[in-house]
C-alpha cells in the first residue's frame, strides 16, 4: 500500500485546476522542491491514483448539465449485463454496481427532452425498482466558437494532455506564441476553479464561466490500497445547512474528505471520501448521521466504476472530423 498525506492531496487538487501545471509552479505553491513534486507525481501515477489527464468541454459548450442517479434494484445483486444495459445509452457516461445491489451512474443531459428520455430509459432497465435522479449544481462555463487552430491544439491535448508546447508546434505548424494564446483563451491562464465542489478553496485562477474547456487530472481514489466511498446526505432546506455540513467535514476529516457536490433538485449532497480501512468509513458515516443538519444519511460503497462512450467522446470525434476533412 502506498502512503499518502495531505500534500499529495493538495498536489492532486493543483492538477485538478490545471493538469498542465509545471513542476516548478506546483513546487512553489506546495513549498516543495521541484524534484520533490516530480517524485510525488510519479509515485501517485505509478500506483494508479493519478490515471492521467482529462480534456473536457464545459457544460455550455455541450449545451448540457451533469446528473447522478441511484438505481435501486430487485434483490441484493446486480449483474454486469444490467450495468452494461444502463451504459449503452448515449446520455450515460459512467456507472458502478454498489455493494447493496443498487447502481450508481453519471451522465449529462441537454434539456427537458433528454431528461425525459434518460429517466424513462433507466426506469425500464430490467430489475430497476426506483430511480433517484439529481442534476448537479454547477457553473455552465463559457461558449466559444472554435477555429481550425483551436481544433489542432485540442486534438494534441486530447491525445497527450501534458504535451510540451514545442511539440504541439511541431505537430500543428502553429507558433509557440499562438499556441499559448489559444491555451489561455480556452482554458484560462492557469486553469480554472472547480466551484461545483462545495468544499473548494479558491486558487486565484479563472472562474469556470470564463473558460470553454478544462484540462484536469483523472484520478482513482480506490487505487494504492485505499478505499473510496460516498455518503449521500439529505439535509435541512437551504444552503446554510449544506455549508455547515461541508465545513464540519473539512475540519473533521482534512485528508479523508475529498469533495462534495449538490443536487439542483433537492436538499441533497454527495460527499466523497478516501480511507485506508473500511472501518473508518463506518465511523465517518456514523458521525455524519449525528449532525443536526443531516436528515437522512446513505453510505454508498461501490465496485470499480466502468466508463462508457459518452456525449463528450462524440463531441470530440465530430470536432476533429473537421480537421480530417481539410
Amino acid at each position: 500500500m502506498t502512503t499518502m498525506d495531505e500534500i499529495d492531496k493538495k498536489l492532486i487538487f493543483e492538477l485538478l485546476v490545471d493538469y498542465r501545471a509545471s513542476y516548478q509552479s506546483m513546487a512553489k505553491k506546495l513549498d516543495l522542491s521541484v524534484n520533490g513534486v516530480k517524485k510525488r507525481f510519479e509515485r501517485l501515477k505509478s500506483v494508479g491514483i493519478i490515471r492521467g489527464g482529462l480534456l473536457v468541454p464545459v457544460p455550455r459548450m455541450l449545451g448540457s448539465e451533469e446528473w447522478v442517479a441511484i438505481l435501486r434494484m430487485e434483490g441484493s445483486s446486480t449483474s454486469e449485463e444490467q450495468l452494461g444495459r444502463v451504459g449503452a445509452h448515449r446520455l450515460v457516461r459512467a456507472g458502478s454496481i454498489l455493494t447493496d445491489g443498487s447502481m450508481l451512474c453519471f451522465g449529462s443531459v441537454g434539456g427537458a427532452k433528454d431528461l425525459q428520455e434518460i429517466g424513462s430509459y433507466l426506469r425500464q432497465v430490467p430489475g430497476v425498482v426506483t430511480v433517484e435522479f439529481h442534476t448537479v449544481l454547477n457553473d455552465p462555463g463559457k461558449k466559444c466558437e472554435l477555429t481550425m487552430a483551436d481544433l489542432k491544439v485540442l486534438r494534441c491535448l486530447r491525445e497527450e494532455p501534458r504535451i510540451p508546447i514545442s511539440e504541439i508546434a511541431q505537430r500543428t505548424g502553429l507558433t509557440p506564441r499562438r499556441i499559448r494564446k489559444i491555451l489561455v483563451n480556452l482554458f484560462g491562464e492557469n486553469g480554472s476553479e472547480i466551484t461545483f465542489y462545495l468544499n473548494w478553496e479558491p486558487r486565484g485562477v479563472a472562474h469556470p464561466n470564463e473558460v470553454c474547456f478544462r484540462l484536469m487530472v483523472s484520478w482513482n481514489l480506490n487505487a494504492g490500497g485505499y478505499t473510496a466511498f460516498i455518503i449521500r446526505v439529505k439535509h435541512a432546506e437551504g444552503s446554510e445547512a449544506r455549508s455547515q455540513i461541508v465545513n464540519w467535514l473539512k475540519r473533521s476529516y482534512p485528508f479523508e474528505f475529498w469533495y462534495a457536490y449538490a443536487s439542483a433538485f433537492e436538499p441533497v449532497i454527495f460527499c466523497i471520501f478516501m480511507v485506508e480501512h473500511l472501518r473508518e468509513s463506518i465511523d465517518i458515516a456514523s458521525a455524519v448521521t449525528q449532525l443536526p443538519e443531516a436528515t437522512d444519511v446513505y453510505p454508498i460503497f461501490g465496485y470499480p466504476t466502468k466508463v462508457f462512450r459518452s456525449q463528450i467522446d462524440d463531441y470530440f470525434e465530430t470536432l476533429f472530423k473537421q480537421l480530417d476533412a481539410k
